[in-house]
């Protein structure tokens, strides 16, 4: 526990955050718009959890806010086609590590590369902001994910035990190691 909290002091401290420059991005033929998620995002998000979750709503409005506007170095963003949100992506950093706090990509736009296009971002933002790993937690059942992850590099660390609280379900913590630019 103190471990934990004199990395998050640290990362408070040394970390400020820095704007996102949103830009134009072609991912398998398709121009997207990679833009950081704001307030007004947070309706279209939580339906696009809807989407994805089959009805379930995993992330509140209060959590999406306290998020986007934590003092933590973080990004939240989002990708958008014909000004659709097709998907979007939350980390925060603490200490040397860079968790991903959430990723969801629209049922539509599934198996269209956002989700790995989504991840490598996140890695870019953590070997800038100098982090060794990159972390996510998915759930037990979802082997796709999973498959995913691998393929990207991360590892299986431990089973977290009941920790969706909605239903109980255990979670895969995963981890990726960062090649440090140098």
């Amino acid at each position: 526990m103190l471990k934990k909290f004199s990395g998050l002091i640290r990362t408070v401290i040394r970390g400020k955050q820095q704007p996102f420059e949103a830009r134009d991005v072609t991912v398998q033929d398709k121009e997207y718009v990679l833009r950081s998620i704001t307030d007004e995002d947070i309706k279209e998000l939580i339906a696009l959890e809807k989407d994805v979750y089959q009805g379930e709503v995993p992330w509140t409005k209060s959590a999406f806010l306290g998020e986007i506007h934590s003092p933590i170095p973080h990004l939240y963003v989002c990708m958008t086609y014909q000004e659709e949100l097709a998907a979007f992506i939350g980390s925060r950093i603490i200490g040397n590590d860079a968790h991903i706090t959430n990723v969801a990509v629209k049922r539509a736009f599934q198996g269209s590369g956002l989700g790995t296009f989504l991840i490598d971002e996140v890695e870019r933002f953590a070997i800038i902001k100098g982090c060794i790993t990159l972390s996510l937690e998915v759930r037990i059942g979802n082997r796709d994910a999973q498959r995913l992850y691998r393929r990207l590099g991360f590892e299986g660390r431990k089973v977290r035990r009941n920790y969706y609280v909605e239903n109980n379900e255990d979670a895969l913590e995963m981890v990726k190691h960062l090649e440090v630019a140098k």
